[in-house]
């Protein structure tokens, strides 16, 4: 079954293939400048010597820096800065792109080429391709990358890129990923944030790296000599963004000390992000109460309403810019009759809510391993819902239960699974962790593994 990326959570990747495909280059007042010399930088890392455990690799990174700029209301300009070898024929895919939406801008964007005969030059207009959001199943996205194919890029040229984008207003995390397919000599990011703003950090597979403080409250990590990573040849391996080496740093407030609280914090933002959508209608309030009359008990009245949103609701993807993150308010959810994995949630908290039953959102991740416990991080990309279950209440349908540090109890479901009944968990869920949304209460929680006998079709 087909499961959205959520947008924000999801690290935005390169399309590839675009270079392949038919593309036009947008006008963005600005953002490419012709006639420019390859950078100081740029040169200074093309001096770099391919280190002997990059010899059989088909491309090197020799130099790649982020800059995030943080201004006084917390929004984010993003620098980036680098510098890739090519070694072999296999090496001359695109190295350079970045993604945007309809809340980002691009400041500028350039590319070079030291060609091996160390002639120079310059991408032009004409060498930025431009690609939709292509992932399936989204039917509508505003989402697209930009990727340059300088001339030139061949065995043993270098290619210069440098881009400076400004980041949606509602971003306080950049996910840092350290390692590539790519072998790395140098990578580097740094945050420089206003007066009296904090930041944190967190890292997955990853030893900790002491950042450097080069100017007042402007912070740099630095790693050196990355060895490339890949799962080619590892059979059913995990999933590569379960494995590769990352640093989340976050800033504004939820920049908390502690991993419960940064966890906390996190579900705060999505609480407060979400805390109108779910508000029922008179035409959801009619129809929940034709649902559940003569129900008899917790279960029943759970099991007719998941029922409805999953064979009635269909699965839909609209993806603009916040809408990545935000669901449609439940009003328009039961009215349109379709919705992706957060609307369906909401829709299915806003009727639980007329059935006087509580329910929260829970990020979550289809990837088992990609939500670590601890690394505190909004990365994820799917939305399913914790349905508190009424002390008292044992019913042995449920098997799908935890409990919170806060003594509840939470049925997991996932309403945008049309195979699961409520009270089942899908196999791609079991042995994860999910962030339950619940205001000061919010958390990250282990989700269950249910025994193989009471697995049913998923």
């Amino acid at each position: 079954m087909p499961i959205e990326r959520i947008r924000g959570f999801e690290l935005r990747a390169i399309v590839l293939a675009a270079m392949f495909l038919g593309a036009c280059v947008p006008s963005f007042a600005g953002w490419f400048t012709k006639g420019l010399p390859v950078p100081d930088w740029g040169l200074e890392a093309y001096k770099t010597k391919t280190p002997e455990y990059a010899k059989d690799a088909a491309a090197v990174i020799l130099y790649d820096e982020y800059v995030e700029t943080i201004d006084a209301s917390g929004r984010a300009t993003e620098r980036r800065r680098k510098v890739v070898r090519i070694l072999k024929p296999q090496g001359r895919r695109p190295v350079c792109g970045l993604g945007y939406d309809v809340d980002e801008k691009i400041n500028y964007f350039r590319a070079w080429t030291i060609a091996a005969d160390e002639k120079q030059y310059q991408a032009q207009e004409t060498d930025f391709l431009e690609v939709g959001d292509t992932e399936d199943p989204i039917m509508l996205s505003t989402g697209k990358s930009k990727i340059a194919n300088p001339p030139g890029i061949d065995v043993g040229a270098v290619v210069v890129c440098e881009s400076e984008e400004l980041l949606p207003p509602y971003d306080r995390e950049k996910q840092w990923f350290i390692q590539d397919d790519t072998p790395a000599v140098f990578a580097s990011l740094e945050v420089d944030l206003p007066v009296g703003s904090g930041h944190s950090e967190s890292w997955h597979r990853h030893d900790a790296v002491k950042p450097t403080e080069v100017a007042p409250n402007h912070w740099r990590w630095e790693v050196k000599d990355v060895p490339a990573f890949t799962l080619r040849d590892v059979p059913s391996a995990p999933d590569w963004l379960a494995l590769v080496g990352r640093m989340s740093l976050v800033w504004g407030d939820a920049s908390v000390a502690g991993k419960d609280k940064e966890w906390q914090a996190i579900g705060q933002w999505f609480t407060t992000l979400e805390a109108d959508r779910p508000a029922p209608s008179p035409e959801i309030t009619a129809k929940v109460n034709e649902l559940i009359a003569g129900a008899p008990d917790f279960y029943t009245k759970v099991k007719r309403i998941s029922e409805s949103i999953q064979k009635d609701i269909r699965y839909f993807i609209v993806m603009r810019g916040i809408g990545g993150l935000q669901a449609h308010y439940a009003t328009d959810i039961f009215k349109n009759r379709y919705g992706d994995c957060k609307d369906k949630s909401t829709l299915l908290i806003s009727m639980l809510q007329v059935a006087g039953i509580h329910a929260d959102y829970m990020p979550v991740d289809t990837r088992r391993g990609v939500v670590d416990p601890d690394s505190p991080s909004q990365l994820g990309n799917h939305m399913i819902t914790a349905i508190e279950v009424p002390e008292g209440v044992n019913d042995v349908h449920l098997y799908a239960v935890v409990k919170g540090n806060n003594g509840k109890k939470y049925l997991i479901f996932d309403p945008t699974n049309e195979r699961t009944p409520v009270g089942n968990l899908p196999s791609y869920l079991q042995g994860g962790f999910g962030i339950l949304c619940e205001g000061v209460s919010s958390q990250i929680m282990a989700l269950p593994v249910i025994d193989p006998d009471a697995n049913g079709g998923q």
